[in-house]
């Protein structure tokens, strides 16, 4: 699945879809206004454009469009890590790999004893 980036509002739109898992441009709209205002054509604008790359479904309702995610977090998460890793690798070659390496000794002691125990399984399953 290729899936292009997302600016910040648009990935702040996605994690509203996400929570709600079903919604309307209004649900949208009353949930991100909290923070900060936008117009309606706005949020309506965004949640188009999210359908126009996959990551939501629009249908027709008696209130209306809804919009309901198309990919999981969990997936479009994976998909934009791996893109971004190899870009990062295929750029700057084993430098990248050095400070990646670093990166993960710096994280806190929990973070790094899970990300370590999933690269050990994913090499099992190799």
């Amino acid at each position: 699945m290729k899936l292009k980036s997302l600016s910040n509002l648009e990935q702040r739109v996605m994690d509203i879809v996400w929570e709600f898992k079903k919604c309307s441009t209004r649900d949208v709209l009353n949930k991100i206004n909290k923070d900060k205002k936008y117009a309606y054509t706005t949020i309506a604008t965004l949640l188009n454009r999210l359908n126009e790359k996959g990551l939501v479904i629009k249908k027709i309702e008696k209130e209306g469009y809804v919009y309901s995610p198309k990919v999981s977090r969990e997936s479009y998460t994976k998909n934009v890590a791996q893109t971004f890793l190899k870009r990062f690798i295929n750029s700057f070659g084993d430098s990248a790999i050095a400070s990646f390496a670093e990166s993960v000794d710096k994280l806190p002691q929990k973070k790094k004893k899970y990300f370590l125990k999933i690269l050990e399984e994913h090499d099992k399953n190799k």
